[in-house]
């Protein structure tokens, strides 16, 4: 029932979860990652914490139940260790990467880890996720080591990451893991996307939100 609650979203009691849980990221992980989550979650010492009922209007529940998940019966393998790319790829599946970077065309398609979208994080001033492509126009200036030391200090050189990119709770992700994910980032296609929180916010053609140096694009 746990695993079938993070990799599947399915409730105990057989209730679509929301997708807020992000359990189609979640269907990534391998079986012995998984198996490790739950160990570790069931070495956490109890916590009384009686919750309030969950109230979904009515319209959204029959999206909800439109896109209930099939039960995954094939095993999901780890990853092989000694493909950097493949296990980065792993990484930033499970790590929802895309969510914030990832754009979308004026004609609809995916322009996978291009930026652009606006995201904001507890009140915090909003901000452009990053294009991560190796486009000029994307981090193509980073190599391994500022990739690393950026998302353990949330700085690159002097400037500060975005309040809204949680590189607090990535901090922890081992050097060796975040080289993987960064050999990954450099084998996408390059998207030229000009995204910079450091420009006034102008719309963009490509991506069609307001960011900074978007009439750039």
């Amino acid at each position: 029932m746990f695993v079938r609650a993070i990799r599947e979203g399915w409730g105990h009691d057989g209730r679509p979860l929301i997708e807020i849980m992000p359990y189609a990221e979640f269907s990534h992980i391998s079986d012995e990652d998984l198996a490790s989550i739950v160990v570790y979650i069931r070495s956490i010492g109890p916590v009384r914490e009686p919750l309030p009922e969950t109230r979904i209007p009515l319209l959204f529940k029959f999206v909800l139940k439109g896109s209930q998940r099939p039960v995954v019966r094939s095993p999901v393998p780890t990853p092989n260790i000694s493909d950097r790319v493949k296990v980065g790829e792993y990484l930033a599946h499970i790590g929802n990467c895309a969510n914030c970077h990832d754009a979308t065309d004026p004609e609809g398609h995916r322009l996978p880890y291009a930026g652009g979208q606006i995201i904001s994080d507890h009140g915090e001033k909003a901000a452009a996720a990053a294009n991560l492509t190796p486009d000029p126009s994307g981090i193509s200036y980073y190599d391994g080591g500022l990739f690393v030391t950026a998302i353990h200090t949330g700085h690159v050189g002097a400037r500060e990451l975005a309040p809204a990119m949680p590189w607090r709770y990535f901090r922890n992700i081992s050097e060796e893991d975040l080289k993987s994910l960064f050999a990954y980032l450099r084998n996408l296609k390059p998207v030229s996307h000009r995204v910079d929180n450091a420009e006034p916010p102008t719309f963009c053609k490509l991506c069609r939100h307001t960011h900074g140096g978007g009439r750039l694009n």
